[in-house]
């Protein structure tokens, strides 16, 4: 009898401190449809763009979960499923310091077998990384269930829109220098791209001439832009160096000028695509992929 109230006087007390202490390392989840999801909470000023970045999670996959239109206002307090794959989930403790730890709440009737079907995660291993705590005698306790990758603060994608035509005179060689493009969460530009092409599954592409043009002042130094007579206004492209496979994204703004600049051109780019292509040529070869 005494050790039966001891067990259950220990129990509240380390569900207590383990509250206090792990709120703000950790999150909860919850089991849908047979997956493990994060519930994330919205709050003032989100949108889909950047409640995407804060997990690491791709906008199209989290507006499928949710059946979330890209550009629908999102009011505070609305809750989203977060889903976890290969882009944010961890199953062993990573070095990135950018992650959160991952717990789930048994619940009467749960299982290891149960658990790790939703996690996708093999059942040894969630046995190990909880010392295969019973389920049985521990409903309420807080299961360690692995990581997620969680940027601690994202501003909002901005709807920035361009106000300017740039202007067709040549851009100075830029000195190259290796960039992050395909590191981190993705960029604004990335994410259309992402959703005019349906996560890449559908896919066209071309190869030809890009030059590079420089753009003027007023132009939003985060986007790059592009003029096109095969792609229609607003239709982000993907642009690779087949040298190097570095590429950058560019939405396109219009039709190339009438120019004997861009005679024999597929494309015109700002021309500060050339650093991170890293190439110092003012016209240069290349391969597209964008969706019609």
């Amino acid at each position: 009898m005494h050790k039966s109230l001891f067990c259950t006087l220990l129990f509240i007390y380390c569900s207590s401190a383990f509250a206090q202490n792990k709120e703000k390392d950790s999150l909860f989840l919850s089991i849908k449809d047979g997956r493990a999801m994060v519930i994330h909470e919205v709050k003032k000023d989100e949108n889909l763009y950047s409640i995407a970045q804060i997990y690491s999670v791709p906008a199209l996959v989290l507006s499928q979960n949710n059946d979330v239109p890209f550009y629908e206002k999102l009011e505070p307090k609305r809750k989203l499923l977060i889903p976890m794959g290969n882009y944010n989930y961890q199953k062993a403790k990573p070095q990135n310091p950018n992650t959160k730890s991952l717990y789930y709440k048994i619940q009467n009737g749960d299982s290891y077998a149960q658990l790790s079907s939703a996690l996708n995660m093999p059942e040894e291993q969630l046995k190990m990384l909880n010392n295969g705590l019973d389920f049985k005698t521990n409903v309420g306790w807080p299961l360690l269930s692995g990581w997620i990758l969680y940027q601690s603060f994202v501003d909002p994608v901005a709807g920035n829109m361009i106000n300017s035509v740039p202007s067709v005179e040549l851009a100075p060689v830029p000195k190259p220098a290796k960039t992050d493009t395909v590191q981190g969460p993705p960029s604004e530009l990335e994410l259309i791209y992402d959703y005019q092409t349906t996560n890449e599954t559908y896919l066209d592409s071309l190869s030809g001439m890009v030059v590079f043009f420089k753009p003027q002042t007023t132009v939003n130094n985060k986007l790059l832009y592009a003029f096109s007579n095969d792609l229609a206004r607003g239709r982000v492209v993907k642009i690779i160096n087949p040298s190097n496979q570095k590429f950058i994204f560019a939405k396109v703004i219009g039709p190339l000028p009438a120019t004997k600049q861009y005679m024999n051109a597929k494309i015109g780019v700002d021309g500060r695509a050339r650093a991170e292509l890293e190439t110092r040529e003012v016209k240069l070869w290349c391969d597209f992929k964008f969706k019609y």
